[in-house]
């Protein structure tokens, strides 16, 4: 596949529907309320929403609870992508068992969204399988919405489409279609379904959503097509702009209150359009951080070339203090936290800034399974620093799915957490509960494919205290 125009692609596709249509989502989602759960196979699926809680346990307890709460929604972290995947097809069979009986408990309906990473990388289809079995397997259509606008992720004639400047890369041609443990060949999402399905649905079997249906049609039209769909079907949908997601949602929350079932897989915007939320303020360094002393703590553990680009840039930053964590050093067992912890705990207790990063070398291992212990065994490492730091930093970054949950869960003891929004597009702030180490703290966790090559430098510009 080529390479196409940004410009040119979206100045080829029909005008945008011409209705603005959150109020209607909003007030289908008032007359037939869902409690919506996201299962997040990384910790940064809630880079789009706010007002959200994210917890690190699902047990029906735990579930049940957020019932009776007044969070627009709330996102599970299953972590699964650093699972292998029998782990991650028994996690989603334990939540989806608990949030069944969950929702019998309470006798309200649930809206279940697979969250997962935007450029396709996941358990895919194992853990939906597993997810949809535990849950009676009552769905009738399984959707899937990779549209992702904070990422520059666009779904077009069924093709995904990564955006570097206005070039559009077809997906399966970038470098996270190289990924050892998640990698794929196709950019037509009907023939990556067949590839990631090895052939039990065939391209020619998935149905679609073209962006003419959404544009030209509408919601009366893609709801009609949804309701037509026979019980198993597998669904595309193209979207090129928030708006189309925003007539989907409507098509989908109708077609709900006529008794049809859906299970999504999606990436972060869908959520956002589910939820009926619109744009908001992002946060300023005052909503941030209560305190000006003590220094910031930026991880860095994603190995993308975007990410190494962004590390480029903030070690760049005048007075930035960088520490190397040699991942061939944690792979021989060799002790390197307990050095880093003494530096980093001297740095930030003088109020300097930390940069605490995995060489940039990237070591595969011979199998994806090899590859995926690797993985684990670095952000042990990184995790294992945070628990041992005695001076708690001004604000922490996070840059990496795998890193972040870890540091997150294991490090600093997160059980539920709430998002009170974004400090950029698609950066996820989250506030710490009572529970963690820095009770009502915030953190930043900055997905990997999120952000061109000075964005977490900007944050840290942002974050910066006046006269410093």
């Amino acid at each position: 596949m080529s390479n196409l125009s940004l410009r040119e692609t979206m100045d080829s596709l029909p005008a945008l529907w011409d209705e603005d249509l959150l109020s209607k989502i909003r007030d289908e989602i008032e007359e037939f309320p869902t409690e919506v759960f996201v299962l997040d196979d990384d910790p940064t699926g809630a880079q789009t929403v706010r007002d959200v809680a994210v917890l690190t346990e699902w047990s029906t307890k735990a579930i049940l609870r957020e019932f009776d709460t007044s969070e627009k929604a709330t996102f599970i972290l299953t972590n699964t992508r650093s699972r292998t995947v029998e782990d991650a097809c028994a996690i989603n069979r334990e939540v989806g068992q608990n949030l069944l009986e969950a929702s019998h408990n309470k006798r309200m309906p649930i809206t279940v969204i697979s969250r997962s990473d935007s450029t396709l990388r996941g358990h895919f289809p194992e853990e939906i399988d597993a997810l949809s079995d535990a849950m009676g397997s009552t769905h009738d259509v399984l959707l899937f919405i990779p549209y992702f606008a904070e990422g520059g992720r666009y779904t077009v004639n069924n093709t995904q489409y990564v955006s570097e400047g206005d070039v559009l890369i077809p997906a399966g041609e970038t470098p996270y279609a190289k990924d050892s443990a998640f990698g794929y060949r196709s950019s037509n999402l009907c023939e990556w379904i067949e590839e990631k399905t090895k052939g039990q649905v065939k391209a020619s079997e998935v149905a679609t959503i073209s962006i003419e249906d959404i544009r030209i049609k509408g919601p009366e039209y893609v709801e009609k097509k949804l309701k037509n769909f026979p019980k198993g079907t597998v669904c595309v949908v193209n979207a090129a702009h928030m708006s189309d997601l925003h007539v989907v949602t409507l098509a989908i929350v109708r077609a709900e209150r006529g008794g049809k079932s859906f299970l999504v897989r999606s990436s972060a915007s869908f959520v956002k359009s589910r939820m009926g939320q619109g744009d908001y303020n992002l946060l300023t360094r005052d909503e941030m951080s209560e305190s000006d002393n003590g220094g910031a703590l930026i991880l860095v553990g994603s190995h993308v070339p975007g990410s190494t680009k962004q590390l480029e840039k903030v070690l760049q930053i005048p007075g930035m203090n960088g520490i190397e964590l040699k991942v061939n050093d944690v792979i021989k067992g060799i002790d390197v936290v307990s050095d880093i912890v003494g530096i980093v705990d001297e740095l930030l207790e003088r109020s300097l800034d930390v940069t605490i990063y995995t060489s940039r070398e990237v070591v595969v291992g011979e199998s994806a399974e090899e590859y995926l212990e690797i993985g684990a065994r670095v952000t042990d490492a990184m995790t294992e620093i945070i628990k041992r730091l005695t001076v708690q930093p001004r604000y922490i970054i996070s840059k990496g799915g795998m890193t972040s949950s870890n540091v997150t869960t294991n490090g600093l003891g997160m059980v539920r957490s709430l998002v009170p929004g974004q400090i950029l597009p698609g950066v996820l702030v989250l506030q710490l509960g009572p529970e963690s180490k820095y009770p009502g703290s915030r953190l930043v966790l900055f997905p990997g494919n999120v952000g061109g090559p000075s964005a977490i430098a900007d944050v840290v510009n942002i974050m910066t205290v006046s006269g410093i």
